[in-house]
């Protein structure tokens, strides 16, 4: 009887043995799916049901390979959750490289964690973690939940490719909806893809498969604007079961300024009569929405609130009077306040930050963007500005907001409108340098710089720091020279017109290279160009170069009686799509050399078959950035 029950008991651990093996054996995988891969998701699938207006269901499987440690970040090891998100279901199990279970999750083993994000004063977002630390690769990651939410306003969009190094097997994404409320789709880049598309009378589903990895190409445009991507919208939604309509931008603007804006823009008395008072002696509406924004910089500050309707209601302006702080929402309803009292019109602003440039689509509406500027019109013209930061001068958005579509909320309802594009003669940078060049090859110099627009953003913020940290920051600049001393740096900070401007002393003890008993010059001393882009031999992507500007630069160099100048070089010109390079060397008396240069890059998309060409231009304007003369010693 015993030996019968081991029979059964090893008959027991065989059958529980054979279900903890799965078909996720790394080997399994064909090479030319690891080939520039970090990960490969076998498989995932998202189920949106928004068949109820006010509830969307979502149902979620991600099964992923990773293959080393850059590819952790591929894996989905959480569920999101708040007051209005709940988590339904959860569970996750990691596999060895040999498909064997390694570790087992249930809902109740995930961590619960508060979403902190470092400059939120109060957030209630919570994250369930898996907490699972990998030891060893490849490991296999299968991960599903379902979560309910009573917000409809915001749809997952399908992107199968959301990274480079990522090879994806099998990624579907199902839709399921009210055919009354059928959503509008605005589908990108599908051709040339293994993409399938199927659609009901209340279902549509994309499917994607053997999406092999992208290897990531130096000046190319973002994923999103070459890779398939679909983004879906109902014309009737709910925002944390505030409902709406819209289907347009006007609607869709409408519908904020009702139901996010219209009541939080009361002010207190004495807020009133601050603002009446900073703007007495002003006659234009410009003058006075200066006033206003100097008085806003000087009084509050920056911090993350991610509370109210879904994270999109600014808190009241008359706690923001009172607590001297806010998100970009609240600063930005703040000053509107403060504006509209004084009777000058602005427009909150809705947008896409960042160095990415990434637009709002004049032809989709949707519960979009990650920031909130503040737009007040002159004439034909918007000034736009950043009331999160206490720095910034009026009206300069920078690379953070510049060249984009917009949505502005008039009294007319949304309209969608364009950032400043900077050109490279508004962002330039001219370098004055007037240099003396001692008996023993020793270099002294004066250098005036003066920064405008996009390259003014570079510079502007060094007045605010420490001297140590400014020479930091001039050691990093010029890595390619050795032992120089800063001794004197004034800046001035013209915030009106948007001009920085550096006054230095420089010294360089051992500047020039010493050849026997003469003397190299390399006459670029403070604005050398080093940058080569990579080779990249079968180049996939367009080339993409994302600011225009213009350097120009000036140094005069007054040499020691000691040393002659044999010859000096041919002048340089390049020009072409990509913009333009020249450098010349002019003899002005015995011991006085001009050197004169001008580095002028054209912002553009330009063909892949260009990326060579840009690189020998680049390449080029490196190679002449080290010209050098040779001083020989007379003595």
């Amino acid at each position: 009887m015993i030996i019968k029950n081991i029979k059964y008991l090893l008959l027991f651990m065989v059958v529980i043995g054979h279900a903890q093996k799965s078909d996720y054996a790394v080997l399994q995988l064909d090479k030319k799916f690891t080939n520039n891969a970090n990960s490969v998701i076998l498989e995932q699938i998202t189920e949106i049901d928004v068949t109820k207006n006010d509830r969307m269901l979502t149902t979620f499987r991600q099964v992923i390979t990773v293959l080393n440690k850059k590819g952790d970040s591929r894996v989905i090891d959480y569920v999101a959750y708040d007051d209005d998100v709940k988590v339904k279901s959860l569970e996750a199990t990691i596999y060895d490289a040999s498909g064997e279970r390694f570790k087992r999750y249930r809902k109740g083993d995930f961590i619960d964690r508060s979403v902190f994000d470092g400059v939120s004063i109060y957030n209630d977002n919570r994250l369930l973690v898996m907490g699972y630390t990998p030891n060893s690769y490849p490991y296999t990651s299968v991960i599903e939940y379902t979560t309910e939410s009573r917000t409809t306003a915001f749809i997952p969009p399908w992107e199968p490719i959301d990274s480079y190094y990522a090879t994806t097997l099998k990624n579907e994404y199902v839709l399921k909806y009210n055919p009354e409320n059928k959503p509008r789709v605005k589908a990108q880049y599908l051709d040339g893809y293994a993409v399938a598309v199927s659609e009901g009378p209340s279902e549509i589903k994309y499917t994607a498969t053997n999406l092999e990895a992208i290897r990531y190409e130096e000046h190319s445009l973002s994923l999103d604007r070459f890779t398939p991507n679909v983004k879906f919208a109902l014309n009737e939604f709910y925002l944390k079961g505030v409902s709406a309509t819209a289907n347009n931008w006007k609607e869709f603007g409408d519908w904020m300024q009702n139901k996010l804006l219209h009541d939080v823009s009361e002010l207190p008395v004495s807020a009133v009569e601050q603002a009446k008072s900073l703007t007495a002696n002003e006659t234009t509406n410009i003058g006075k929405a200066k006033k206003i924004y100097d008085y806003l910089q000087s009084k509050v500050r920056y911090i993350s609130v991610q509370v109210g309707i879904g994270g999109w209601k600014p808190m009241l302006a008359e706690d923001v009077d009172k607590l001297a702080y806010g998100d970009c929402k609240a600063l930005t309803n703040y000053t509107k306040a403060m504006l509209d009292v004084i009777g000058v019109p602005s427009y909150y602003t809705v947008l896409h930050a960042g160095d990415s440039e990434i637009s709002m689509d004049p032809a989709f509406s949707t519960m979009e963007g990650n920031h909130v500027l503040l737009g007040v019109p002159d004439g034909e013209e918007i000034w736009w500005l950043e009331c999160t930061s206490q720095s910034t001068p009026f009206g300069y958005n920078g690379s953070f907001s510049d060249d984009r579509d917009v949505l502005i909320i008039t009294e007319n309802g949304g309209e969608i409108v364009r950032t400043k594009s900077y050109t490279s003669e508004e962002s330039k940078q001219v370098n004055s340098v007037e240099a003396t060049i001692g008996a023993n090859g020793g270099l002294t110099a004066k250098m005036t710089t003066v920064s405008t627009g996009l390259q003014y953003e570079n510079k502007y913020w060094l007045d605010r720091k420490t001297e140590s940290e400014q020479k930091e920051y001039y050691k990093d600049f010029w890595d390619y020279i050795n032992g120089f001393e800063l001794t004197d740096i004034q800046f001035e900070n013209n915030r009106d017109d948007i001009v920085f401007k550096e006054n230095l002393s420089v010294e360089i003890p051992g500047y020039c290279a010493k050849v026997g008993n003469d003397y190299l010059l390399a006459l670029n001393v403070f604005n050398r160009s080093q940058y080569i882009p990579p080779r990249i031999p079968n180049r996939k992507r367009d080339l993409y170069l994302s600011d225009s500007y213009l350097d120009t630069d000036t140094v005069n160099v007054t040499l020691s009686e000691n040393f002659e100048v044999a010859s000096i070089p041919e002048a340089i010109h390049i020009e072409n799509k990509f913009g333009l390079y020249t450098s010349e060397v002019t003899k002005i008396d015995a011991t006085t050399y001009r050197y004169e240069r001008t580095l002028l890059i054209n912002k553009g998309v330009y063909p892949k078959e260009d990326y060579a060409k840009f690189r020998n231009f680049r390449k080029e304007i490196a190679r002449h950035d080290k010209v050098k003369i040779l001083l020989t010693n007379k003595n």
